[in-house]
């Protein structure tokens, strides 16, 4: 992989943002439930 390309930078940031965001959700979301 060429992490120098725009478009494969694009895709990991993505991916980073995606897991963060499924790591807070599934802190949050039980005490919504609760």
């Amino acid at each position: 992989m060429n992490f120098n390309d725009k478009k494969t930078r694009r895709i990991i940031s993505i991916v980073v943002l995606v897991v963060i965001v499924a790591m807070v959700a599934t802190m949050i979301i039980p005490y919504m439930m609760a």
